[in-house]
């Protein structure tokens, strides 16, 4: 295989917004999903730049949940620890309304947050386009370097079990000459079987439906070869950089269809077994390919 690496739908990727925009948090982070689907969670100033952060994203990835979060972070000096001498002072508000109206219960800390909340926000004036998607865009590289080196792991895994099934169907294709003999004798001891039972005018008949019926029973030579023409297809996939993760699970999809189909047919133990190993293998890749852009 080529030394190109898979791409993971899971990452993170954060950004510290520096002049002209300082004061803002944006992180991007992305989950498993089977199209690409876009949360956006902005402050009111970022509003207007919807669109521009969908369009930057679909331009990065091709898959995934994406949510971007755009939070404030107020470095004004000494902003930070204001909050306590208002917190202070509407204490005081609170008590020397109590004494002028003459209530007796003690001030408690909900009725002074309550107080807090009540003060008018403060406004923000929306944030240049330019700025702000650049500042987005930011955020994205380095989601689409967590998902890359994520992918670079997952890689690892899914070859290791590439490797495994391929083995095993070498090692099938070794042995199916002479189960293939076998199940041959087997046939030929039951068509004598049959030719002892049914000795009279319908023998020839009868022969030929058993026949018929047993070969297209047993008969999974088909099924074996489009196994592994999808498990060639899946390794050239593999190989080729992109959003290949829709393709591999297809991929999957149908050795799985075909592997059930061959095991339901064989009926000897040393093809049987290593197709059971090829079978739970695949269970296990698929479960890694659900992870692939």
């Amino acid at each position: 295989m080529g030394s190109k690496t898979l791409n993971s739908m899971t990452g993170f990727g954060e950004h510290i917004t520096s002049p002209p925009i300082e004061g803002y948090r944006i992180t991007a982070k992305s989950l498993n999903h089977r199209n690409l689907e876009v949360q956006l969670s902005l402050p009111r100033e970022w509003d207007h730049l919807d669109l521009g952060i969908r369009r930057i994203i679909a331009q990065e990835v091709q898959r995934g949940r994406l949510e971007i979060t755009v939070t404030r972070i107020d470095s004004t000096p000494g902003r930070n620890g204001n909050w306590l001498p208002k917190a202070i002072e509407a204490y005081q508000d609170l008590l020397l309304l109590k004494e002028t109206l003459g209530v007796a219960e003690p001030v408690t800390i909900d009725q002074v947050i309550l107080h807090l909340s009540h003060e008018k926000s403060p406004s923000y004036q929306p944030v240049n386009a330019k700025d702000g998607l650049g500042a987005v865009s930011r955020a994205m590289e380095q989601l689409v370097k967590s998902r890359q080196a994520e992918g670079e792991a997952l890689k690892e895994v899914v070859d290791a079990l590439v490797r495994e099934i391929q083995e095993t169907v070498s090692q099938i294709d070794r042995s199916r000459p002479n189960a293939t003999e076998k199940t041959r004798a087997h046939f030929l001891a039951r068509l004598k079987d049959l030719i002892q039972e049914v000795q009279s005018q319908d023998t020839d008949r009868r022969l030929e439906e058993e026949s018929l019926f047993y070969l297209s029973k047993k008969d999974n030579e088909e099924e074996w070869q489009r196994l592994k023409i999808h498990l060639t297809r899946f390794r050239l996939d593999l190989a080729d950089a992109g959003p290949i993760g829709k393709s591999l699970d297809f991929l999957l999809q149908e050795m799985q269809r075909e592997i059930n189909t061959f095991i339901t047919k064989e009926t000897q133990q040393e093809i049987f077994q290593p197709a059971m190993s090829i079978r739970n293998t695949l269970t296990k890749l698929k479960e890694q390919i659900q992870n692939v852009e």
